[in-house]
């Protein structure tokens, strides 16, 4: 018994040591991101076994639908075996670690050392959660509550963590001693930085996928931690089953247009980041071929074709249908389509395939058939002639009809009919039929056709009269020429009878009248500035009958003013005209020189201004022997302006001598006066030189004399625009001032042209001081201080014109200097209410509507060729077509210069939408045309090679919306276009245009030519430019495309024209580049821009030009742009070239002052002289300025 218990006792004893060595676990709940509150019950690990640890943020999946949208704070999802050797694996965000706790006996009293806090914690896992601030917070996996350095934490968290950072933290607790558990932190990148983008090529959209994360910005954390996972769709072969280093993977072999869910992962350091998914349909594929293509002809000129769509997916159908010389393409959506208007018996191919249209074109295969159009009757035979054989017999002959039609069966018919009635038949196999035994006298009426053997053709006819019996007829003239020498004998003889006794002694005196000249004169009133243009419509109606009257009433010479010295012996050479001299009383006296008799003379006119008396000398142009008198004149006067109002030669007569030095001779003494010329500058309607001019025998410094030549007068009438008479004396009265002498104004004889100059200066005047104007008044004034002043009744009637133009449309010039200020007033409004003064101005503009004819352009045959139904040319500025056969029989004498004689073709010529617009360097001209239609894209061609043009300007792009705007003239290769060979040479494209070079081959010429062509694509339809900018950057480099301004070139008006310009309608974007265009070359070469004249002179040339304000507007704004305001100057911004030159060699001088030859009006008046004398040279073969220089009643156009 005493055994028994102490053998109990002992066994008790053991158990409460065993129990005091084992560590008991704890049960530990951890819920999964994929089954929340399932639990996990660690058990009891052997002291020496340690856990596995997981360090996924989270872990790759299988499959779609277990993806976490976002990194989140999850926990850890650990199941461990029965085995006790087995450690738990990793399945979720967190990696699962065993918690210890040690539970001490009761019983016993036991002291155990507290285990190592990095043993303990030794799986631990962390937990990344992203805050979306670009910070993380991390979650310790810890069944304690710890505590870290150096970073804090609190309940068990740590938070604020950057992206991209690496930590090291230690991990301490109570419950475990020294060393610390050291835990190494790497921070995701932001979920942000990444973004899930689809980068399929558009051409492999139909079977390819292609997915790209792209990163915004860069980021410090280790790129070869980065790797990527894609999945799409079922298709496994191509998925990403794991993670790869590339951000991007494509999918290949798709079906097309099909829906594929694709996703992808972002991980980092295996941990993920973001993934995405995205739905992405693949593009259309190919359509397939159209099935059971059916054609068959309906009758000569129509087929019907039928077919069946493809099988898959198609957004329409292309139809191409050819013949051996033409090929017409077009788009369909039906099924059937009727081809009309094709040739008769011929055959012809059709193709028909379908097309989608997704992210690019794709067409599918095509489907052909083949059919001929049934026989039809043939045309008229061509070149129908009638050739007299003999008198009573004539030879008929023809050339094939253009068109058969039908089999050639070469069958010929010719009927002869007299009054409608056949008198004859014949039937041969050629054209060529002699008629004989006709009747003397008889008209015939000769009718043939061709018959193809199934059809006749319609009838071509001519009449042929058929002649007299010239046998019978020469006995007869015989007969008659006798009679009437012997009749014509005795008529001779009597008038030499009565001759003899005539007396040869006249001895009656005829009584001289002198006439009254002011009884002749008319009482005509002031006109006042508010009726001015009313007052000029009324005299100017019904063919200026009210102007002619009161011309024709002022005397053309005061006889009561002596002309005395003019006519003496020794003066008599120095007049250019024996009829046109200077009174006595007011003409200009020079100094004797050493006594000579008539060295004081010189054929000029002192002339009162409007108030100042002698303001101005008008002379007549220097002959070689007055030259030194005319300089001796300028000296004593002390002229500083001269007026030039001619040119030295006009119609191949001499008109004035060239009475300065050439800037390469550079100084030229006439007499005692030396003239040196120091600049020459040459504007497009007038020539500006500086002189100084010096006495030898006198001290006095030399003095400044600008000498300025008005070059735009045409040769005969007067100039077409009164605008530029206003802008010649702007430019003289820049020069001329308070101090100088008078104003020297000359032309040929001194008083056409002149009086004219000195009338509209001085009306302007007294229009500026009283408002009102007494032309008649003052023209009666200046015939009494030089006769014939303001010689014919057109110049009369251009001073009215140009008081007209400037009461009505006043100053619109503006100098480059003063642009910006200038600018900036006319664009306030006060009142607000009220328009701007730009606004008055542009609304002053006149429109010009059907203000000339529009014949050509609105025939029946014509109007297809219109692109806009309002955009019509007018008659007198189309640009007119040659036949190709006119233009190949003159090919062989083709060189730079055309040979189109545009006179000779206005009623024969072929017809295309186009206008000659003229330039600022006139006599040039730009053409502004329409874009091409598919139906004259060969007139556009034949017009680029017979106008001899360089370059071509292109406004518009080939659609606008859904409208055609322009037919594609141009193709990649080689394209024909009757005789012309167009071929695309070279493509250079900028941000804004296109410049395309072609080579031009005419078949009936050897040389090639080389033209360019300067797409704008910066433009929308209904807008602006949207970088103006580059819009002057493509003028800067067309120009130098250009051939360089030649003055002599004035003879060839309207035959090379090397700009040509369009846009949709050859108006809107065409008027707008024009006159940007002449507005560059006026603030290059004048330093002044006048956007109203510019903008008006286009309207006047073709319609709808610059038809808005905000166009308007945009000149102003484009040309200040381009010429800045720095410093109180204005500089050309720096993208520019500066090609304002003087010309300094003497050539150039001595064109422009001798043949610079400006275009004739486009309509000029039949010359006569109106007036009985005219004036007749003093010698050689120098012409008068008479009425036959003017037109017979000049029209100045208005607004309607």
């Amino acid at each position: 018994m005493t055994m028994y218990l102490w053998l109990q006792l002992l066994a008790f004893g053991v158990a409460l040591l065993d129990s005091a060595a084992l560590v008991t676990g704890q049960g530990v709940d951890t819920t999964t991101n994929g089954a929340p509150g399932e639990r996990m019950t660690a058990r009891t690990l052997p002291a020496d076994t340690a856990p596995s640890p997981a360090t996924t943020l989270s872990p790759a999946h299988s499959s779609l639908a277990a993806l976490p949208p976002r990194i989140s704070n999850s926990t850890t999802k650990n199941t461990t075996s029965d085995s006790l050797s087995t450690p738990p694996a990793p399945s979720s965000l967190t990696t699962a670690a065993s918690t210890y706790s040690a539970t001490a006996p009761t019983t016993i009293a036991t002291t155990t050392r507290k285990p190592a806090c990095e043993n303990k914690y030794e799986g631990i896992s962390v937990n990344y959660s992203y805050n979306g601030n670009g910070t993380y917070s991390a979650k310790l996996a810890a069944g304690d509550e710890v505590t870290c350095e150096p970073l804090e934490c609190r309940q068990n968290q740590l938070h604020g963590l950057e992206t991209c950072t690496n930590h090291t933290v230690e991990i301490k607790h109570d419950s475990c001693g020294d060393p610390p558990k050291s835990l190494q932190l790497e921070v995701p990148p932001d979920p942000g930085h990444f973004k899930l983008e689809v980068c399929v090529e558009p051409e492999n959209a139909a079977t390819s996928l292609c997915l790209i994360w792209r990163k915004n910005g860069s980021s410090a954390c280790d790129a070869n931690k980065i790797t990527y996972k894609f999945q799409c769709g079922d298709y496994p072969r191509q998925n990403s089953s794991e993670q790869i280093s590339s951000n991007k993977l494509e999918f290949k072999d798709l079906e097309p247009e099909s829906n594929y869910i694709c996703s992808s992962q972002v991980y980092y350091n295996n941990l993920i980041i973001t993934n995405q998914t995205e739905t992405i349909k693949t593009d259309f594929g190919d359509p397939g071929v159209p099935k059971s293509l059916n054609c068959s002809n309906v009758s000569a000129t129509d087929a019907q074709l039928f077919w069946e769509p493809p099988e898959r997916t198609s957004h329409g159908f292309t139809l191409c249908y050819w013949n051996a010389s033409d090929r017409v393409c077009l788009n369909e959506t039906e099924r059937t389509y009727t081809l009309r208007n094709l040739k008769p018996f011929t055959r012809y191919d059709v193709t028909v395939h379908a097309f989608v249209n997704g992210r690019v074109f794709r067409p599918g295969a095509d489907a052909e058939c083949k059919f001929k159009t049934e026989t039809a009757p043939p045309s008229p035979v061509r070149g129908l002639e009638v050739l007299r054989k003999t008198d009573n017999s004539a030879t008929v002959t023809c050339k094939a009809p253009a068109y058969f039609n039908g089999p050639d069966t070469e069958d010929y018919h010719l009927e002869v009919k007299i009054e409608d009635k056949p008198v004859r038949y014949y039937s041969r196999k050629m054209c060529s039929f002699v008629v004989e035994g006709l009747q003397y006298s008889t008209q015939y009426t000769f009718e043939v056709y061709y018959h193809n053997g199934e059809h006749r053709g319609n009838s071509e006819s001519v009449s042929h009269t058929t002649s007299y019996n010239s046998k019978a007829l020469i006995i007869f003239l015989v007969f008659l020429i006798i009679v009437t020498s012997i009749a014509l004998l005795i008529v001779l003889y009597k008038i030499y009878a009565l001759h003899k006794k005539r007396s040869s002694n006249l001895d009656e005196q005829q009584e001289l009248v002198e006439r009254d000249d002011e009884k002749q004169l008319m009482s005509v009133e002031p006109i006042h500035a508010d009726v001015l243009l009313e007052t000029y419509k009324r005299k100017i109606a019904d063919e200026g009958r009210l102007f002619l009257a009161e011309f024709q009433s002022i005397p053309r010479v005061f006889s009561k003013f002596s002309i005395k010295d003019a006519r003496k012996p020794f003066n008599q050479n120095k007049n250019r005209y024996v009829d046109i001299l200077p009174y006595d009383y007011n003409r200009v006296e020079l100094s004797d020189v050493n006594g000579d008799a008539g060295s004081n003379y010189i054929n000029a006119s002192y002339i009162d201004g409007f108030k100042e008396p002698r303001k101005y000398i008008a002379a007549q142009g220097p002959r070689d022997e007055t030259v030194d008198d005319f300089w001796r004149m300028i000296w004593e006067q002390k002229a500083t302006v001269i007026v030039m109002v001619t040119r030295c030669e006009e119609g191949n007569k001499n008109k004035c001598a060239e009475y300065w030095p050439s800037m390469e001779e550079g100084t030229r003494a006439f007499g005692d006066v030396v003239v040196e010329v120091n600049e020459h500058k040459r504007c497009p309607d007038y020539i500006i030189q500086k002189l100084t001019v010096t006495h030898k025998k006198e001290k006095a410094t030399g003095r400044a004399v600008t000498h300025i030549q008005f070059t735009s007068w045409p040769d005969h009438g007067v100039p077409e625009d009164p605008h530029l008479l206003l802008k010649l004396r702007r430019r003289v009265n820049a020069f001329s001032n308070f101090f100088s002498g008078p104003i020297v104004v000359h032309c040929s004889a001194g008083v056409g042209r002149t009086g004219t100059y000195i009338g509209i200066d001085a009306m302007l005047e007294g229009l500026e001081a009283e408002n009102k104007v007494d032309v008649y008044g003052y023209v009666v004034k200046l015939r009494r201080q030089r006769c014939l002043m303001v010689q014919v009744e057109a110049q009369y009637i251009l001073i009215h014109q140009a008081l007209v133009e400037y009461n009505q449309f006043g100053e619109t010039e503006v100098n480059l200097s003063e642009l910006h200020s200038y600018l900036c007033n006319m664009k306030k409004r006060d009142p607000p209410s009220e328009p701007s003064p730009l606004e008055a101005e542009f609304q002053r503009l006149p429109s010009y509507r059907s203000w000339r004819t529009q014949h050509i352009g609105k025939q029946e045959e014509n109007k297809s060729k219109n692109r806009n139904s309002h955009i019509i040319p007018y008659d007198f500025n189309r640009v007119p077509l040659r036949h190709e056969l006119e233009v190949s029989k003159e090919s062989e004498h083709d060189s730079d210069a055309s040979s189109d004689d545009d006179s000779d073709l206005e009623e024969t010529s072929k017809y295309i939408n186009a206008s000659f617009v003229m330039s600022y360097w006139k006599p040039e001209v730009m053409i502004a045309t329409q874009g091409p239609l598919k139906e004259t894209i060969g007139d556009f061609w034949q017009m680029v090679v017979q106008r001899k043009v360089k370059v071509i300007v292109m406004l518009t792009e080939l659609r606008s919306g859904d409208q055609e705007a322009c037919a594609q003239y141009w193709e990649e290769g080689t394209q024909t276009c009757g005789d012309v060979e167009v071929q695309m040479k070279d493509t250079n494209r900028s941000a804004a245009y296109t410049i395309r070079a072609f080579e031009l081959r005419h078949s009936k010429r050897k040389e090639p030519r080389t033209v360019y062509q300067y797409q704008f694509s910066s433009w929308t339809a209904e807008g602006l430019p949207a970088e103006p900018q580059e819009l002057i950057s493509m003028i800067q480099n067309l120009k130098q495309k250009l051939p360089k301004k030649n003055s002599t070139d004035g003879n060839k008006y309207h035959k090379t024209v090397p700009l040509l310009v369009h846009c949709r309608d050859g108006a809107q974007h065409t008027g707008v580049f024009c006159a940007l265009f002449n507005l560059l070359e006026s603030a290059e070469t004048e330093d002044v821009i006048d956007v109203f004249q510019v903008v008006k002179s286009l309207r006047k040339a073709r319609p709808g030009m610059v038809p808005t304000f905000e166009q308007y507007q945009f000149l102003y704004d484009v040309i200040a742009s381009t010429y800045p305001a720095q410093n109180g100057q204005v500089r050309k911004s720096h993208h520019q070239e500066d090609t304002i030159e003087f010309d300094n060699e003497v050539d150039k001088a001595n064109q422009d002052a001798n043949c610079v030859s400006p275009p004739g009006p486009l309509d000029e008046a039949p010359e006569g002289n109106k007036e009985d004398g005219g004036s007749k040279p003093a010698s050689g073969s120098e012409g008068p300025e008479h009425s036959a220089n003017g037109p017979a009643s000049p029209v100045l156009t208005q607004s309607a």
